[in-house]
């Protein structure tokens, strides 16, 4: 009788040999070296024998791929361009070769058969230890470092991982592993682990992330590094630091080499590492230590049987097994459970927030709000566990949701009403609320806090790890528990592909995903499956704007972005016109009602009204869209080119009725003059045609100084030399109530039509501003430093101020001898005349300023 050996060869298109074995098939105990340091360098690692028996070596110390075609002895092709210290390969059916290269380059790279050049295949960020392709063409690494085994679909471009084992946090339960080494992925795609520190070999069936430990019986195996099948799937393990092979048949697992201890003798093996079959089922084993390539030869007499060697046709894997991709086939209606209201270029909001909620309500550090396309409004109070809820128009929650939340960070609401909460701090989920329901059910299954929870219009669930720095993605429509790195490469180390400390993310709905990258001051896009991010904004994005630690990212209807900028205590905005600062422009960290401190949230009501979670400040903060109207609020008359003025004027008032000091002149829209009275402490009026006085405003006023009246005949007049404001007096009101408050005398008025008011605070080098329509009297700082200065972002004594209707902003800047123009939110300058402007005119201390469609009128001291 003979021994019966059915030699599987690429069994459904697999490129690596499984043979099938008789139940007490042996090896010779004396092995041949097949290679030694001279070709494979010292410690060499990973081995791949393929179908025809051709034998490929990783060279570690070489950096470099060994080839020996079936039967040569020395090596007839050498694999090495841009390799940095590979650890393991696979080769496919077609020839295609699977290098690690993660040491530097931080990727998986193929080398086409017959290529000299290898193109990037999967991008990681630890070492793969072991790299496998299974009979679906997905591509795993083992990362050893990270405790996990991730794949990747090699049939798409998308550049997507898929967790299918570990947490990437070491450990020794069913979920975690602890420095996994070699890996096998079966016909029924069940996943092999050698789990090298915990000394077991852990399988994954197919889809999911709880493994379960394989028994070796009465063998004990000390730091696994290998695992492969034969034909009837047993398994051959490397058991390192035992130094032996041992198999499993029939009867169980058993020594089959080097089982006399670790040495440097034929009969012997120093930390093998991994192994592999050829056709005739011999074994090839990378003895590590002694830096060689061992072959022990299978007996073909250790059983009684007849030897048939058979080999089953190479099968095509695109044809003869069906694709397995990540896309759901759930339809889209593009409905948005959240708000993207559509702007103009020059809509502003008001710069001082209402407080929409306190620590009272929510506790101290309210994470994350989101407001709904019904105004409802959710808030995460983060140490009390709870999200609160508002519907529109309440002044308190109408609902809140508690059990067993724990310090929740992220959410987010879906169309249909489902409540999607961060709990992941201490109980690794994201609990789902239904409509009206009082207790939650896990969503996903995460490794840490979400601080960024996002659903798609695929109804795919985003986690923003960010002590992981990786986004990852889950389906909903599945009921599969695995999920799948939607950004980040594992590590913190900042460039293309990988994140620190990510916190905020936004999908838009072409699938793109936007990360507020934190620990890199930057916001990252990722197009739709790929893993190789953009700059967008921030620290590497030329022309953009500066960021430190940004929190919080959503969009308006034209798609520009909306940021919050954590450690600059401000929201800043993209536009048609470049990046703005919106709220808490003035850079420090405070509690007045236009500074925020650490914010870290945002979101859009119907309205246009922007919410944000003020989270040092322990307040929610609500800044109303200023809605403009309609018009100018001072007259601008369109002239001809050649418009000329008499050189003489005509005497309309002397000091008998405006006094000695003169100051604010003011022609409504009516041609009502307004004229500052300073000797008399009052501002004087006559209407058109008038040679005589028609009004006089004097209750409270001290040395006025500017007047400004609005279309609607609302006179704003300077209080500020003793009062430290500016009064306001409505139309045939006879007593005034203040509208400003400011540290000192407003030299310059102006109201804009979004009913903003302006002061030129000339003796603090600065101009200033405050929306009219809150109760809110203080004002935020537009233009200058405070200082007096020279640069494009300094005033020195700024006196005439004008707004045009894209609510850029003139200033006379007076002792710099120089008209400055400020872009709608933008604190540089261009000088348009005087001073540095070239082919203008030479201006001596210019006081006053109006714009007539963009041509300019000044008056000089």
């Amino acid at each position: 009788m003979w021994l019966l050996l059915l030699f599987v060869g690429p069994i459904l298109g697999v490129p690596y040999n499984q043979p099938k074995l008789c139940a007490n098939a042996s090896w010779n105990a004396t092995a041949i070296t097949f290679a030694n340091s001279t070709a494979v360098g010292t410690t060499p690692y990973g081995i791949f024998v393929n179908s025809n028996n051709t034998v490929y070596v990783a060279d570690r110390l070489n950096s470099r791929v060994q080839v020996w075609l079936n039967g040569n002895t020395t090596p007839t092709r050498t694999i090495s361009g841009g390799l940095s210290l590979p650890y393991s390969l696979f080769v496919t059916d077609n020839g295609d070769i699977y290098v690690d290269n993660a040491n530097t380059n931080q990727r998986i790279d193929k080398w086409g058969s017959n290529s000299n050049s290898s193109v990037p295949a999967m991008y990681v960020c630890a070492q793969c230890y072991g790299v496998f392709v299974d009979i679906n063409n997905m591509l795993y690494c083992s990362m050893y470092a990270s405790h996990k085994i991730v794949s990747q679909s090699l049939n798409n471009s998308l550049n997507i991982w898929n967790l299918v084992a570990g947490t990437g946090t070491a450990g020794t339960t069913s979920l975690t592993l602890h420095n996994p080494r070699g890996i096998f992925v079966d016909n029924s795609l069940n996943l092999y682990v050698a789990d090298s520190t915990n000394d077991r070999i852990q399988i994954f069936s197919s889809g999911q992330l709880n493994g379960t430990t394989i028994s070796t019986g009465t063998i004990t195996i000390n730091n696994p590094t290998a695992v492969v099948l034969d034909a009837d799937g047993y398994l051959f393990i490397v058991d390192s630091s035992n130094h032996r092979l041992i198999g499993s048949n029939a009867y169980g697992f058993r020594c089959i080499a080097a089982c006399s201890g670790y040495g440097t003798q034929s009969n012997q093996l120093y930390n093998p590492l991994t192994l592999s079959f050829d056709s005739y089922g011999n074994i090839f084993v990378t003895d590590q230590t002694n830096n060689r390539i061992q072959k022990f030869l299978l007996i073909t007499n250790s059983c009684n049987g007849t030897t048939t060697n058979t080999t089953i046709t190479s099968i095509n894997t695109t044809q003869s097994v069906p694709l397995v991709t990540n896309s759901t086939t759930a339809s889209s209606s593009k409905l948005l459970s959240y708000n993207l209201p559509k702007f103009a270029a020059t809509t502003s909001w008001s710069a001082n927030g209402i407080t929409f909620t306190t620590s009272t309500v929510v506790g101290t550090l309210p994470f994350s709000l989101f407001v709904d396309t019904n105004n409802t409004i959710y808030v995460a109070g983060w140490d009390v566990g709870s999200v609160y809820i508002w519907r529109e128009g309440s002044n308190a929650p109408t609902r809140n949701l508690t059990g067993g939340l724990s310090y929740p960070y992220g959410m987010f609401v879906a169309v249909n009403g489902d409540i999607y909460v961060d709990n992941g701090n201490t109980n690794s989920r994201i609990d789902k609320w239904t409509t009206n329901s009082t207790v939650s059910v896990p969503a996903m299954n995460v490794k840490g806090a979400c601080w960024g929870v996002f659903l798609d219009i695929q109804n795919n669930l985003y986690c923003s790890m960010n002590a992981l720095n990786q986004v990852i993605v889950k389906s909903m429509t599945t009921n599969s528990n695995m999920w799948r790195v939607a950004a980040g490469a594992d590590c913190a180390v900042p460039s293309t592909n990988t994140l620190s400390a990510p916190r905020g993310i936004y999908v838009d709905t072409d699938l793109n995903l936007y990360v507020a990258d934190c620990g890199n001051n930057r916001i990252q896009l990722f197009l739709s499956g790929q893993l190789i991010g953009k700059t967008v904004a921030g620290t590497g994005a030329a022309g953009t704007i500066d960021l430190s630690c940004p929190t919080g990212i959503t969009f308006d209807a034209n798609g520009y972005i909306f940021i919050a900028d954590c450690s600059n205590h401000r929201i800043v905005a993209a536009g048609p016109n470049g990046y703005r600062c919106l709220f808490g422009c003035i850079g420090s960290a405070a509690a007045a009602s236009n500074q925020l401190y650490y914010p870290s949230s945002l979101n859009f009501d119907t309205y246009g009204n922007l919410y944000i979670d003020d989270d040092y400040n322990n307040r929610i903060q609500k800044f109303l869209i200023i809605n403009t109207f309609t018009g100018v609020t001072v007259n601008q008359p369109n002239f001809c080119p050649s418009t000329t003025w008499y050189t003489a004027g005509i005497t309309i008032t002397n000091s008998s009725t405006v006094g000695t000091r003169p100051y604010g002149v003011f022609v409504s829209i009516n041609n009502t003059i307004y004229v500052t009275d300073q000797n008399h402490s009052r501002v004087v009026m006559w209407f058109e045609g008038s040679i005589n006085l028609d009004g006089v405003f004097s209750g409270g006023l001290n040395d006025p100084y500017a007047v400004f009246v609005t279309p609607k005949g609302d006179l704003y007049v300077d209080n500020g030399i003793s009062y430290s404001r500016v009064d306001k007096w409505s139309s045939n009101s006879n007593t005034s109530t203040p509208a400003l408050t400011i540290p000192e005398e407003c030299y310059g008025l102006f109201i804009d039509t979004s009913n903003v008011i302006y002061c030129a605070s000339t003796a603090a080098h600065r101009v200033v501003k405050r929306w009219l329509n809150d109760n809110v009297t203080t004002s935020s700082i537009i233009a200058g430093t405070g200082t007096a200065g020279a640069t494009a972002t300094t005033l020195n004594r700024p006196v005439g101020i004008f707004i045009d209707t894209q609510f850029n902003l003139y200033v006379a800047d007076s002792v710099n001898n120089r008209i400055q123009m400020f872009p709608l939110n933008v604190f540089t300058a261009v000088t348009i005349v005087g001073a540095t402007a070239p082919g203008t005119i030479t201006l001596n201390t210019p006081y006053g300023i109006i714009d007539q469609w963009g041509d300019f009128f000044d008056g000089l001291f």
